[in-house]
């Protein structure tokens, strides 16, 4: 699990292989920790011969023996590499070699009861989809590193902070995530709309628009200034009076607008505009595109992709514009209120937007990078361990700009942030961000610390006593929220979203990322996160605050919580998770790195 997520270049089918057999291991897909056997290679039919170690998962058709190695990071064992072994239950005497993800996800397949059959299949897709994605992108990776290094460009050379955001979105866009096998898949795009709409070809493109009329139309807030009239997009400017103008991504308009626009009571009243217009560039996110003509202003799009699992499309839901507007005025109420978080972090301004009804295809939400400056960076975490065409990762880039090349003393900095800042929202506030490495950035200023910069925080976990005790004003802000799935009532909801994002995501997953780049030690990068989160929450005792529930969590408790993201975004139904959000299925079965043994 210390292995580079980024492309790989010698073999994306042994590269996938290996992720989603760890994941396998990781989630306990069918008991694979949980129930399986830790063996002997003596008890392994077919007389392997290597390694010392295997698991004994007996599955409904059969026996899948792992060849595995220790490991410390989210799960007790790795795949070693070797082949696997399959023992049917139907020929128990016969066995096979299985080393490629299409055999292993073969072998998972149930009996005719079970509804997994035909899920594994679609992931089987999923995981050609990401093979074939990864090729590409691996040759526009290079491609593009060539050119740089002809030219002898550097971030520096771009002197926009909208300009330098985007160029560490497209580095970032190389990385895989960390734990969802096939992340590198974008199911809907083939090669050509890659090329065209995906940040790691940095293209440009044109909006699509639709005229809908007024009355089916929501408006949140203010549009940008450089939004199109009606003559623009081709359409007769007297349509203002009685129509509004939506974005659509052309991929939506090329694709499935018109599917859509014919199963709804509105498809026949709407205007398709003849004339794209709006210049926009892909984000890290795909779907939120920042504008040529107002680069500080990004819309978020419908679009009909799906990332990290089947279930995961990516359309924007009316909801999400409120509940994020609404969690973005919580956060800037308790930053204005609480003296220690003064200063620390900033929330994007998503306060507008448009939808119509409640259609998650059609709409928009306007997001607004205000008050930064040029002189600024802004870096978002998923970027951090992004390579570079002259070789460092971003982290080392930045400690080089803003630290004088102490790696060490930058990431204490940002760990101590953000530790900060969770820690307290959690334990003082009853709030734990869903602000994972894409929604979170480092903002970094010449002469300041550094500050975060959350974005898109529509999907928080939110304990209404807990911060309604602390801010009794709170109260109607709590009652405006849609998404009821954000409220909870106990620590348990909170400590799972802190430990899975902030800690692993944003934290170890870094940290793990440097040791195996070679700088600096595990035991060097853990020591300082021990430490900082034992003086986070020492000062917070020290203020009177009851921190007994982070210190079980994560000094005490021998395994932490773990997202159970395959699982429940593409192996398994809702029915059998019982997972209310496909993004909040936890099992508590890795290691935990935090503790004393470490």
């Amino acid at each position: 699990m210390t292995r580079n997520t980024a492309l790989s270049s010698t073999d994306p089918g042994q590269y996938l292989t290996q992720r989603l057999v760890d994941a396998l291991i990781r989630e306990d897909v069918a008991g694979c920790q949980s129930d399986s056997q830790a063996v002997g290679v003596d008890s392994v039919p077919g007389s392997p011969g290597a390694p010392a170690t295997w698991l004994r998962w007996t599955l409904a058709q059969g026996i899948l023996w792992l060849p595995v190695n220790p490991a410390t990071f989210m799960q007790r064992w790795q795949w070693s590499g070797d082949p696997l072994i399959w023992q049917s239950a139907d020929q128990a005497g016969s066995v096979s070699e299985v080393n490629h993800y299409e055999q292993v996800l073969a072998c998972l397949t149930a009996d005719e009861h079970d509804d997994s059959g035909g899920q594994l299949e679609v992931y089987a897709d999923e995981c050609r989809t990401a093979e074939s994605h990864a090729s590409f992108c691996h040759e526009e990776r290079s491609r593009w590193f060539d050119e740089i290094r002809h030219q002898g460009q550097s971030w520096k050379d771009f002197p926009r902070l909208s300009e330098r955001l985007l160029h560490f979105d497209r580095l970032a866009a190389f990385l895989d995530h960390p734990f969802y096998p096939s992340a590198r898949a974008k199911s809907g795009f083939d090669e050509a709309a890659l090329a065209a709409y995906a940040p790691e070809f940095a293209p440009r493109f044109r909006l699509r628009w639709l005229a809908v009329p007024g009355s089916e139309v929501t408006a949140v807030g203010e549009l940008p200034g450089c939004w199109p009239d009606f003559s623009e997009v081709g359409l007769d400017n007297r349509l203002a009076d009685s129509h509004h103008l939506l974005p659509v991504h052309p991929h939506l308009w090329d694709t499935a607008l018109s599917d859509y626009l014919s199963n709804t009571e509105i498809g026949a009243s709407v205007l398709r505009a003849p004339t794209p217009a709006l210049w926009v560039q892909p984000t890290l996110s795909v779907r939120t595109l920042q504008l040529e003509a107002a680069p500080e202003v990004h819309v978020k799009v419908p679009l009909t992709i799906r990332t990290l699992g089947n279930r995961n499309i990516r359309t924007v839901k009316p909801s999400t514009l409120y509940d994020g507007h609404t969690v973005q005025q919580i956060l800037q109420e308790i930053a204005g209120k609480d003296p220690v978080l003064k200063g620390t972090f900033s929330v994007t301004d998503e306060s507008s937007g448009l939808h119509v009804g409640d259609l998650p295809w059609l709409g928009c939400i306007v997001r607004r990078f205000c008050g930064f400056s040029d002189q600024q960076q802004i870096v978002p975490v998923a970027s951090l361990l992004a390579d570079s065409p002259d070789g460092r990762c971003v982290a080392q880039m930045m400690a080089d700009e803003f630290n004088s090349g102490n790696l060490t003393e930058w990431v204490r900095q940002y760990v101590a942030l953000t530790l900060t800042v969770h820690l307290r929202l959690w334990l003082v506030y009853g709030v734990a961000l869903e602000s994972n490495q894409q929604n979170s950035m480092v903002l970094l200023t010449p002469g300041r610390p550094p500050q975060l910069l959350f974005k898109d925080n529509d999907a928080p976990r939110l304990w209404p006593d807990r911060l309604c005790g602390q801010m009794p004003s709170m109260e109607s802000k709590v009652a405006q929220l849609r998404d009821q799935r954000i409220l909870v009532n106990n620590e348990t909801p909170l400590a799972q979203m802190f430990t899975t994002i902030t800690l692993q995501l944003n934290l170890a997953v870094i940290l793990e990322g440097l040791a195996a780049r070679g700088l600096g030690s595990r035991g060097h990068w853990y020591k300082v996160l021990r430490e900082e989160v034992i003086s986070v929450l020492d000062q917070l005792d020290e203020e009177g605050v009851n921190t007994q529930p982070a210190r079980k969590v994560l000094l005490e408790d021998r395994q932490l919580y773990t997202k159970y993201l395959l699982r429940a975004g593409s192996l398994e139904s809702k029915s059998r998770t019982g997972a209310a959000d496909i993004n909040k299925f936890y099992g508590k079965l890795a290691p935990n790195f935090l503790g004393q043994e470490s």
